[in-house]
Parts: C-alpha cells; structure tokens; sequence
C-alpha cells in the first residue's frame, strides 16, 4: 500500500517510516525539509509546509496514497485540505492532553474531553471533523491518543521540560528536583512501540472510526521514573523534593533564564495515566520496558553527545541553597 506519512522526520515519524518498509508498504514522507533523517529503504520525500494552505492538498492530489498517517496535523483545515476519496484509511496523532487535569482517574476513550489550551483543542477539533467524515463518507479514520513518547530522538522529560543535563547531574552524585512529593503519576511509551502501534491499526476494520488512548504498559509515579533513570546510570537517585507551590512563588530565581523550572508545577498538577485496554484488545502489544527503553535513550544521548556536564551551581543548587536558607 502507498503510505503518506505527514510529518515523518522527527522523533516518533521515522520509527513509523521503518515499520512501514519493513512490512514491504511504499512511503512517503511529507516534510518542511529541515530535518534530514536517513531510512533503511526506498522512500520518496515530498518538501511542504503545511502552513502554507494548499501545498500539501494538492502534493497529496498528485501523488495519490491510499493511506495518511498524520503526525502533525494541529488545525481542522490543515485535515480536511487533504481528505480525498481515494484515501482507504486516515490515521491520526492526537494527544491524551484532550482530558485536560484527570486527577487520580484513569481515562478511558469514553470519558469526556476537557481542552483547554489552543495545542488540546485544535487537536480536539481534529478528531471531531474526522470522526465526522468517517460517519457522513465512511471514510476509515483511527485517532490515536498518544501520551509521552520517549526514546532515541529526544530528550527525556524533567523537571525543567525535555533535557539532559539532570543525566549529568544524577551520574556524579548531584542532587536533581522533583516537584511534588513524587507519587504524580507518568505514562510513557517507547517511541518504536508507539510508532508500531500506528503501523498496528493500518488497515485494521477492527480499527476504523475509533479512538485509543495509546501508552506504554508501566504506569509510574515520578519517584519510580527517576529510579528507573538512576538504575540505567548505575547510581542511586539522589534527589530534593520541592512543593508545587514553591514553584508559584519563587518564579523570580529563574526568571529569564532559558534553563528554568516553569514545568515543574504544570508536569505536577497533570496526572498522566490512562487507561490502554482497548487498544490492546485488537492484538497490540508494547515490546520494551521502562528500563530497557530508558537505558537505550542513555545510550543514545551519550553517542550524539548531547548530555551537557552539570556544576555545582546549577538551577538546582540555587533552588537547594534558597530553600535552606
């Protein structure tokens, strides 16, 4: 089948890109052409930029796929430019984000959305014109639900956002910080395991005019992450847990800084925990563990040398030292 991949050149896409030549489908890649990833097959790349209304309808018009995966679609306009009737399965990445503060609750599929910011309900939008199209043309539409990817490709999350430099930090024995008290839950999923899960329902009839929550199999409280990362580093965690509210009151440390802990009460307030059963249900199943994912992502980043060497006056010494004061 010839595949469209939009957005295939970042983090999760060439993952996809791979499972898709390997399972013998001819791929396409849509990209802006900044990134330049090199895959193990024959894959055409086609150059456009989906901000630019039109470029990529009338790409998709040309050459014609019978199936999208879209990574990167944000905006209703930006779907339905592309929608045509030769398609035979459009599959959609949308962001467990849509539930909004799920607290101590599990989602399922069936649980109402709660998007707030423009990121969730553009998103939001999204899946609903599909599910539209997929009613009114039954066209075959599946949306995936992702939560948090990790793996080779990207930074790990902290408390900062995604970054690296903690890695550095935790290997010589430097204190990191974790908001809250720990037990703020975390779903992450490997990145090739998330990028099968969307080669999974290519196609699949079991699959079509549905949505699931896609994550990994560990559930984690932020305590059990960073375990997880001191275990694949071979130290123990040494670590300062500060109160989310601290975080709204001592802005002032880091303000300006590039390097700063605005994420830290926002990563503490928004649980992340759902429930995957449904998807599960049509035969999918995740192949790494935490462990194993977390300690080839090290791997990783050691190799392409992305790990910065920490000091001891870090963000997180001037927050220890203010806090002991």
């Amino acid at each position: 089948m010839k595949v469209a991949v939009l957005g295939g050149t970042r983090f999760v896409g060439p993952f996809i890109v791979e499972d898709l030549l390997r399972l013998g489908h001819e791929v396409e890649v849509y990209h802006r052409g900044r990134t330049h990833h090199e895959f193990s097959g024959p894959v055409r790349h086609v150059t456009v930029d989906r901000t630019v209304e039109g470029t990529t309808a009338e790409a998709i018009r040309k050459n014609r796929p019978k199936a999208i995966i879209d990574m990167c679609g944000y905006w209703p306009h930006q779907i339905r430019e592309v929608l045509s009737e030769d398609l035979e399965h459009y599959i959609f990445c949308s962001t467990t984000a849509v539930y909004g503060r799920i607290g101590k609750s599990t989602p399922d599929e069936t649980t109402p959305i709660k998007a707030q910011s423009a990121y969730e309900r553009g998103k939001a939008a999204c899946e609903h014109l599909l599910l539209s199209v997929h009613y009114e043309r039954d066209l075959p539409v599946t949306i995936l639900r992702l939560a948090h990817p990790y793996g080779p490709g990207d930074h790990l999350l902290y408390s900062t956002g995604r970054e690296s430099l903690f890695l550095d930090r935790m290997r010589k024995g430097r204190p990191i910080i974790i908001p809250g008290e720990g037990d703020t839950r975390i779903h992450p999923i490997y990145v090739e395991d998330a990028a099968r899960a969307f080669v999974h329902v290519l196609g699949r009839e079991e699959c079509f005019g549905r949505i699931f929550n896609l994550s990994g199999d560990e559930i984690l409280s932020l305590d059990e992450y960073f375990e997880s990362i001191a275990r694949a580093l071979g130290t123990p965690l040494v670590a300062r847990h500060v109160p989310v509210e601290w975080f709204d009151a001592n802005h002032h440390l880091w303000a300006g800084l590039e390097r700063n802990f605005d994420f830290a009460p926002i990563w503490c307030r928004y649980e992340s925990a759902f429930d995957v059963s449904a998807l599960r249900a049509t035969g999918f199943r995740c192949r790494t563990d935490h462990d194993t994912g977390i300690a080839i992502t090290i791997a990783w980043l050691d190799e392409k040398e992305l790990i910065p060497p920490s000091s001891d006056e870090d963000l997180e010494d001037i927050v220890i030292r203010h806090l002991e004061s």
